[in-house]
């Protein structure tokens, strides 16, 4: 109400609709940016079971099935609403959980690959080095 009185009181008609313009503008850009940046309920709880479940065998059919959508669909939605593929997103995670465990604890590469998702030692360094830069064992030296 301030915003339209001192308006009202101060500026010529053009002006009044340049301002108005202007503030709707604003008005629809927070509304997008609402909408962008906001969550629904399945993703939220699909990412809370990745960051539960990310050590197990898990998979896009598994985390569709507990959110209770189709696999097609859940993807679309996940992707849209976290900018990311699923299979990117569940990377990430492992990947950062190994980063942790390398920073803090002594245990090897193999165990750390086990714990973070992959039976494969070899296959996890070829993705952390891909994902990383560095091998993990160098990423271990740096950051103890």
């Amino acid at each position: 109400l301030k915003f339209w009185k001192s308006m009202l009181n101060s500026m010529s008609i053009e002006k009044m609709k340049e301002r108005f313009c202007e503030k709707i503008l604003d008005i629809v850009a927070e509304i997008k940016d609402y909408h962008r940046t906001r969550e629904t309920k399945p993703i939220k709880q699909a990412k809370e079971y990745i960051q539960r479940n990310y050590n197990k065998e898990i998979s896009l059919a598994k985390v569709a099935g507990h959110v209770h959508l189709t696999q097609t669909y859940f993807s679309v939605m996940f992707k849209r609403e976290t900018g990311m593929l699923f299979s990117d997103y569940l990377l990430e995670v492992r990947i950062n959980a190994a980063k942790i465990l390398l920073e803090t604890t002594n245990l090897g590469i193999a165990d750390i690959a086990y714990r973070v998702g992959y039976s494969d030692a070899r296959y996890f360094s070829k993705l952390f080095i891909k994902e990383v830069g560095i091998r993990p064992k160098e990423y271990r030296k740096l950051h103890s």
